[in-house]
């Protein structure tokens, strides 16, 4: 069991049929990237890295390869290929291909891939207790509920299976179509990230910091079909799981890692051992990508930096894990975010939009480039993982720099949409886009809103973090700011409704001409500019806004941004991509 101090890493793999070859993949590039960075002459192996893997279904033979016999993945590539091969083969396959038969398979798989090593048969590892590299797997028993075959020791009595068996058991858990939950939504089996968590504060040492926790998936489908039905006649998310575990995770940064090939579910069957090329090919493409390679890198650092969020294996199934923090300290929230610096006056200088060029070359082209890593990002990690909402942010920001800020608002209110869908209202990370879409709507003047939505932000740092915290007491100053700014703008209203109606009253429906003859041409002129500049002030905050200048965004129906961020679709497709039905 490791000690105290020492920083453990855990890795859970997602069944899927011929798909799953993905996951040993992903785990290849990672090894293959540990052993250049560190200038290794052997490619290391996972088993020394993870100090707990855990699989279902196809991936419990994965966890199998690389934890009970502790293979590198180049060894796991070729044993992986041969067992999906053997399992899901065409030829001479029955009409039925019943779970007796896949088991079969299984076992015929195993038996060619162990063959010719001296790794012993039974599935409890004979060479005694190691602190790197226990491995299970989850099972299906008839009932719906699930069971762990262990490679070594623990508290339960247990029968000691061998390897063979173990596989054909958690095989028998590879979910046919409308079969992957049971009536309790809890119990996914095709990822078992949770039986993994949960195994972790059992056999690890609970006060021992946790340093990386890696889910591998063998494949997502579309975001706009990402609901199958269920024995009990619901619809549930097929992403249901990796959802809860951000949210789980969102407050404890580069924790929590999920690798999953994006739109693989739609484009590969996962019985038909003739797609395995077509795994290959999706998967290398996906890790090809900068937005990939990039996480990967993340991944890496985290293995073998020994770097740490500080959570302890014990809190691992907390639904919500969040570390209090330390007053002054500082995290990825609002704090991070200007709001309080942003122009709250009222009083500000009348803008022509129209002086403002909105097809500006530089800052198109700047855009241009900021979207087409947001769109990469998207399709490789979905639109809403954490990489692609920090393109968000990066493209609001350089909104507000260019004064497109009605488009800056729709981006923030967007990114926000997201995250609380994924983390839910509580995570710092969410009150931080809800702090941009506060900030766009103090710099557009909508001082009432924006105080609206502040106090709401207070409200939520105050049940969460305490009163007295740093970051509360931040956005209680800004609340204040707020305040005298809507005080303000109350009495500028009430100003320009009091010009208003004087002038209202001294007209009472006489001609021009008769007015003109009573002050002057002069002073009619200067009552005229005075009654339009209240009626002006009256209506709104004047700000400088390129996106309502002529032949600008708003004129275009902001088609353009909406576009890029996927937000013309129905109120159904929205609540489909997990969104919240109405944001305001």
């Amino acid at each position: 069991m490791p000690s105290d101090d020492e920083i453990v890493n855990i890795l859970s793999l997602d069944g899927g049929g011929v798909r799953a070859l993905s996951e040993v993949m992903m785990l290849d590039r990672i090894m293959k990237r540990i052993q250049e960075k560190n200038g290794l002459t052997e490619i290391p192996k996972p088993c020394d890295y993870f100090h707990l893997i855990g699989g279902i279904g196809t991936g419990g033979i994965a966890a199998i390869l690389f934890g009970r016999l502790r293979m590198t993945t180049t060894e796991a590539l070729t044993g992986y290929e041969n067992i999906a091969s053997e399992i899901f083969s065409t030829r001479k396959r029955r009409l039925e291909f019943s779970i007796d038969f896949r088991e079969e398979k299984v076992e015929k798989g195993m038996k060619k891939v162990m063959k010719d090593r001296k790794d012993g048969n039974l599935m409890r590892d004979e060479k005694g207790e190691r602190s790197t590299g226990k491995s299970f797997v989850v099972a299906r028993r008839s009932d719906g509920s699930l069971r762990r075959i262990r490679a070594y020791r623990h508290g339960q009595n247990q029968q000691n299976l061998t390897i063979y068996e173990a596989a054909r058991a958690t095989a028998a858990s590879i979910e046919s179509s409308g079969d992957r939950y049971f009536a309790d939504d809890t119990k996914d089996y095709k990822n078992p990230i949770r039986e993994v968590l949960e195994e972790a504060t059992e056999v690890l040492e609970n006060t021992a910091k946790v340093g990386c926790v890696l889910s591998l998936g063998a494949g997502t489908k579309d975001i706009h079909n990402r609901y199958e039905p269920t024995k009990d006649g619901k619809k549930r998310h097929t992403e249901k799981t990796d959802n809860d575990m951000r949210r789980r995770f969102a407050n404890v940064p580069d924790t929590y890692f999920r690798l999953n090939v994006y739109d693989m579910a739609d484009k590969v069957e996962a019985n038909k051992s003739h797609e395995i090329p077509a795994v290959k090919s999706e998967t290398e493409r996906w890790l090809g990508t900068s937005a990939i390679r990039g996480v990967i890198d993340r991944i890496v650092d985290v293995l073998t930096n020994g770097t740490t969020s500080g959570v302890t294996v014990d809190k691992l199934t907390l639904d919500e894990i969040n570390p209090k923090l330390k007053q002054g300290e500082t995290a990825e929230s609002p704090t991070t975010h200007p709001v309080s610096q942003a122009n709250t006056n009222p009083k500000q200088p009348t803008h022509n939009n129209n002086d403002m060029d909105p097809d500006d070359p530089t800052y198109r082209s700047e855009q241009a480039d900021l979207w087409a890593q947001y769109s990469e990002y998207a399709s490789t990690l979905g639109p809403s993982s954490p990489e692609s909402l920090t393109l968000l942010d990066r493209i609001f920001e350089h909104m507000l720099t260019h004064k497109h800020l009605s488009c800056s608002l729709r981006v923030a209110e967007e990114a926000y949409k997201r995250c609380l869908a994924r983390n839910g209202p509580s995570a710092l990370t969410t009150s931080s886009h809800f702090g941009s879409v506060i900030k766009a709507q103090i710099l557009l003047g909508e001082v009432f809103r924006a105080y609206d939505l502040q106090e709401e932000l207070v409200s939520l740092f105050t049940k969460t973090l305490g009163p007295e915290h740093a970051i509360t007491q931040q956005a209680m100053e800004t609340l204040e700011k707020l305040r005298e700014n809507k005080r303000k703008r109350e009495w500028g209203m009430e100003s320009a409704m009091s010009i208003m109606m004087k002038h209202e009253d001294w007209v009472r429906g006489r001609p021009e001409a008769v007015l003109r003859v009573e002050i002057g041409d002069e002073g009619y002129e200067q009552r005229g500019r005075d009654y339009v500049n209240a009626v002006v002030v009256y209506a709104a905050v004047q700000v400088g806004d390129v996106c309502k200048a002529r032949g600008g965004c708003k004129e275009r129906g902001f088609g353009e941004v909406d576009g890029r961020l996927g937000i013309s679709a129905s109120k159904d497709a929205e609540m489909e991509m997990g969104l919240v039905d109405d944001f305001s």
